[in-house]
């Protein structure tokens, strides 16, 4: 049973009413991830990339189509019901943690966020061990500030506290929305190696949407790219080791002319 699989997606954007207004940024879309996948997606603005986290993550309802993680049906669960199955990092690092409390009091929050008796408080010894332990293991310096607000923190280092507290939970499918675009260079390869080690050591289903084209080609076992709302590349194994961005840019090339009528 794959662990994520939509079929015949379609979302219509129509702010205006007036059919002529209308954008389709899901086209009927089909795709079927198998557990422990890494899927790298690739495309331009307006190809449906964003469209298709949404979907998955209940921001925005299908018009048409299904939508099943683990087997259920999701389609018309709202978003909030949806977040016991998902864990997303996106873009800013600020969306993902609380800036005004301390780097433990966010892992808490993570930690509880799918219990029932979410109002306790309080830290047990253990508990202060395991979070210790886990920032620890991202190598940034940070599990002895512990009590130090996250506010306080670079934007690579909160990028990386978002990681843990997103994975925590361990969700059946991970959503990582250009999760390192916001960052340096120096720093975006710090926080993908860390999310290589969390994924890979936890066997994560995991969708990364990039703009950098050799990070799709690196990282993950399988690479989609998206035009007009469709898939129109799908790779995966040794095919996608061997695949270079002058190979991708050609492609994006061939689509613009099929687009344009050339």
């Amino acid at each position: 049973m794959p662990m994520l699989k939509l079929e015949n997606g379609l979302k219509i954007f129509n702010l205006t009413g007036h059919e002529e207004d209308q954008r389709i940024a899901m086209d009927h879309l089909n795709l079927t991830i198998e557990e422990g996948e890494w899927v790298t997606i690739i495309g331009g603005n307006g190809s449906g990339k964003s469209t298709l986290m949404n979907v998955i993550s209940g921001v925005h309802q299908l018009d048409a189509g299904s939508l099943f993680i683990d087997g259920e049906d999701v389609t018309k669960l709202p978003e909030h019901k949806r977040a016991k199955y998902l864990g997303r990092v996106f873009q800013d690092p600020n969306m993902g943690t609380a800036g005004m409390i301390s780097i433990e009091e966010n892992m808490s929050i993570a930690s509880r966020r799918m219990r029932k008796n979410t109002l306790k408080w309080g830290f047990h010894k253990e508990e202060r061990k395991k979070y210790y332990d886990m920032i620890a293991s991202l190598n940034l310096g940070l599990e002895d500030r512990l009590l130090q607000k996250v506010g306080l923190l670079s934007g690579g280092q909160r990028q990386a506290i978002t990681l843990l507290m997103a994975t925590l939970q361990t969700p059946k499918i991970l959503l990582l929305d250009e999760h390192t675009a916001a960052l340096d260079p120096k720093t975006a390869r710090i926080v993908l190696e860390i999310t290589e080690k969390i994924v890979t050591e936890n066997k994560l289903t995991t969708l990364m949407i990039t703009h950098n084209m050799r990070d799709a080609i690196k990282y993950g076992d399988r690479l989609i790219m998206m035009y007009g709302g469709k898939i129109i590349y799908d790779v995966k194994g040794e095919e996608k080791k061997n695949l270079t961005v002058d190979f991708l840019l050609n492609k994006f090339e061939e689509m613009d002319k099929i687009s344009s009528g050339e």
